[in-house]
């Protein structure tokens, strides 16, 4: 009978496959999305297994999944980038600056690359299947506990800004864990689910705009002697520093409502 890590596993391999011919039949930024989510799962199994067995056997692995994830991940704050120049009109620094054109380019790329992810990501799953297998279903368990207590520990902490970050990947990496195991209290863990989804949801929004606003400083918009490009550029800044505040308040307030109630 399989335990629930090694279900969870081949259910993330045949997603993984299944998002990638999907781009490759459309070639469209949704299903890149999903596949990539798909490979921050099998990035928390590697984690996971990274964390019994030693390091240097992943070495290889972590290279080969690294650089596609990667690629993913620079068309994904590209895109994000567009929509909210598109969402806020600043049409003078996306056609100046971001065009369409270049999303085009990157997903053909990425398209033109498919065939070498795919071989890839076969030895990635072969290397790591074997370590699956032999996993003891209790250490999973461990595993989350050990989570949970490093998520309460920052909790309880005089956080600030700069920890939020850290904050969402440990939570990113106790909510995948938790489907490697059996609950007997349900509802226990779907209200501590819910209330840690929706904290890392938020940090997660906070942190886009704070890629955007980095994205926009490395380009130097600041240098153009258009006129109509500073007032996009003020008009931007003015946002992003809005939304951005109006954020933190958020990740603030559903810190304390937690410890409170705790």
């Amino acid at each position: 009978m399989q335990t629930s890590l090694q279900r969870y596993f081949s259910l993330r391999i045949n997603k993984l496959f299944n998002y990638l011919h999907d781009f490759e039949l459309i070639g469209d930024e949704g299903s890149l999305h999903d596949f990539r989510i798909e490979l921050k799962k099998l990035k928390s199994i590697i984690k996971f297994l990274k964390t019994i067995y030693p390091k240097q056997k992943f070495k290889k692995i972590n290279h080969l999944i690294g650089s596609i994830f990667q690629n993913a991940g620079e068309i994904r704050e590209y895109q994000l980038l567009l929509n909210w120049l598109k969402k806020h009109e600043l049409k003078n620094i996306s056609d100046n600056y971001f065009p369409d054109e270049k999303m085009k380019r990157m997903l053909n790329s990425f398209h033109q690359q498919s065939e070498t992810y795919k071989t890839d990501l076969k030895e990635v799953i072969e290397r790591c299947g074997k370590y699956v297998q032999i996993t003891n279903k209790i250490l999973p368990e461990q595993y989350v506990t050990e989570l949970n207590a490093k998520i309460d520990k920052l909790l309880h902490k005089q956080l600030s800004s700069n920890d939020w970050h850290e904050l969402r990947k440990l939570i990113k990496k106790w909510m995948y864990a938790t489907n490697w195991i059996v609950y007997e209290e349900e509802s226990k863990i779907d209200s501590l689910f819910s209330y840690y989804n929706k904290l890392q949801e938020t940090i997660g929004q906070w942190h886009d705009l704070l890629v955007i606003k980095e994205i926009l400083y490395q380009k130097q918009i600041h240098l153009s002697a258009e006129i109509d490009i500073q007032k996009d550029l003020n008009k931007a800044l003015e946002k992003l520093n809005h939304s951005i505040k109006y954020r933190e308040k958020q990740v603030t307030e559903i810190i304390s409502k937690q410890l409170i109630s705790a």
